[in-house]
């Protein structure tokens, strides 16, 4: 196969290395002739000298791998069995979201569009007044009807602007676990980088959160396995996983 690249395309004669490079060719032969002779010249390896001053060092910060999990407190981590019911419910509630979306698309099922203004997708605030039921002073719970209005890069955005604000709070509300697990049911794969970075800092704050002395109760306990359980076993991301 190589041997082919090798062989001469054109037929150019003999060389002769005494020519004037100061004046012009006089013919394409001539001009050939001297791309071969330059070709001549030419070293086979080519190795560049920098200098190493010249390099700009990275920051320590930068080169830093991101931590996993941290590790749940005795008494505190669910079962395998557990994690293994979640997995299948959450997957079964996945495959009927999506046959309930297909049957809207093909108008085989009725949906009425929700009466609410949804907030523009680059306004965090607004959706996370929107999830606790404060804009417009209406009360608004996170249900599909709401959520099919979105296409798939603001469910994408949204589920971003509330790990954020789990990450800020240190706490899971009530409203704002509704909010997520229903956007990681109407999240589509394959994720992208940016998205697969989202759910890996959710699972990484629910388990520091989870680690924290402050006692949990029951629901932001069952919340914060939850959510590193899907996570990890269902959106593929094992090295974030309890035992």
């Amino acid at each position: 196969m190589m041997d082919c690249l090798k062989q001469r395309v054109f037929i150019v004669g003999d060389v002769n290395e005494n020519i004037n490079h100061s004046l012009p060719p006089t013919s394409g032969e001539e001009y050939i002739k001297r791309v071969v002779i330059e070709a001549q010249q030419c070293d086979d390896v080519v190795v560049a000298n920098i200098d190493p001053s010249c390099m700009k060092q990275p920051t320590k910060g930068y080169i830093e791998p991101l931590a996993g999990c941290v590790q749940a407190p005795p008494k505190l981590s669910p079962t395998l069995e557990w994690q293994k019911y979640q997995v299948s419910d959450f997957s079964d509630m996945r495959l009927y979201v999506s046959q309930l979306r297909d049957e809207i698309q093909t108008y085989k099922r009725k949906w009425k569009q929700p009466n609410i203004d949804l907030p523009d997708i680059d306004d965090e605030s607004s959706w996370i007044s929107l999830c606790f039921g404060c804009t417009n002073e209406k009360k608004v719970e996170p249900t599909l009807n709401i959520l099919f209005c979105l296409n798939q890069p603001t469910v994408e955005q949204v589920l971003e602007y509330f790990v954020h604000y789990v990450e800020t709070e240190r706490r899971i509300d009530y409203k704002i676990g509704q909010w997520i697990y229903t956007l990681l049911v109407m999240l589509e794969q394959p994720l992208n980088p940016d998205t697969c970075s989202c759910l890996r800092s959710l699972a990484r704050i629910c388990s520091v959160i989870r680690a924290d002395s402050r006692e949990l109760d029951a629901q932001e306990l069952g919340a914060l396995n939850l959510f590193i359980c899907l996570v990890a076993r269902y959106f593929r991301q094992l090295d974030l996983a309890d035992p």
